[in-house]
């Protein structure tokens, strides 16, 4: 469904207010496994009935794989989402408390959030950008990330940590276009 991830520089990624003059998401400080990624992929329906997905806490948790629970936990006026997510790395498995701040939305067509998890096995925090693009046949959504994993989970090692990025990334992509397919 998603080609090989490209450089973010190659991606059509919208400047705005909070990204201004940064090429791409900043990794945050400490130390661990440092996970950068960028890719997109194309949804059936419009940028604006992709947004209402997005914003809607029903229908993005049904696009989440493993999620257990997710609700609204707004903070200062910025939405926040926190969820219950099970992840598995291998045998590595638990539930992970996953936490992301709306920071900037400009609707209907980019995001900027920040987020982390914790879990039995580590911790990550992180910063992501979102865009949708109006396309032929729906919505380029174009996505660039920078992660910070720490703690057990990120001895584990990078091959296995992005081949289950890029796994949770199909999943969820998938599950947004059949929640879109309702739409």
């Amino acid at each position: 469904m998603r080609p090989a991830a490209p450089n973010v520089e190659t991606l059509h990624m919208i400047e705005t207010p909070l990204r201004a003059g940064r090429e791409e998401p900043t990794m945050p400080d400490g130390r661990g496994y440092r996970m950068r990624g960028a890719g997109s992929t194309v949804v059936a329906i419009s940028p604006q009935a992709l947004w209402e997905i997005v914003m809607d806490e029903q229908r993005l948790a049904a696009a989440i794989p493993g999620a257990e629970t997710l609700h609204r936990a707004d903070r200062d006026e910025i939405r926040v989402y926190a969820a219950d997510v099970g992840i598995g790395v291998g045998k590595i498995k638990g539930t992970y408390r996953v936490s992301a701040a709306f920071a900037e939305t400009i609707a209907p067509s980019s995001l900027v959030l920040f987020g982390g998890a914790e879990g039995p096995f580590g911790n990550s925090t992180g910063e992501g950008w979102v865009d949708f693009r109006p396309v032929e046949g729906g919505t380029e959504v174009s996505y660039a990330y920078a992660i910070l994993i720490s703690g057990f989970v990120a001895r584990v090692g990078g091959r296995l940590l992005d081949a289950a990025a890029n796994t949770l990334i199909d999943k969820f992509f998938a599950r947004l276009a059949k929640a879109a397919a309702t739409v």
